[in-house]
């Protein structure tokens, strides 16, 4: 159910930055900012609910060589999301505001 929310929040985005967001080069930093804003927070969120249990899939093994491999590839995961996540709402975002601008005229 959030993912409906970050849709609507992008379509807002574009519904309100439609003269910002343009297929330039300009318009295209200008939207990929705002949607690593917004999925920054979405982040954070994922991290607060698999972080506890991410630390008790561990067990009792939290040192060595397994530890820090097991963290790198929790971090990894979890920006190669964030990426995702900013580029498919990126998208989502410049299309709605291209949208709008087409049909002004």
């Amino acid at each position: 159910m959030a993912i409906v929310w970050y849709i609507l929040i992008h379509v807002s985005l574009g519904l309100i930055g439609r003269d910002y967001f343009a297929f330039t080069n300009l318009g295209a930093i200008y939207c990929v900012l705002a949607a690593s804003v917004v999925q920054g927070y979405a982040m954070w969120e994922i991290h607060r609910l698999t972080w506890p249990m991410f630390l008790s899939s561990l067990g009792t093994d939290t040192t060595g060589q397994r530890l820090q491999t097991a963290r790198r590839g929790y971090w990894n995961r979890l920006a190669r999301t964030f990426m995702f996540r900013v580029s498919a709402f990126s998208i989502l975002t410049l299309l709605i505001a291209s949208i709008l601008r087409g049909a002004d005229g």
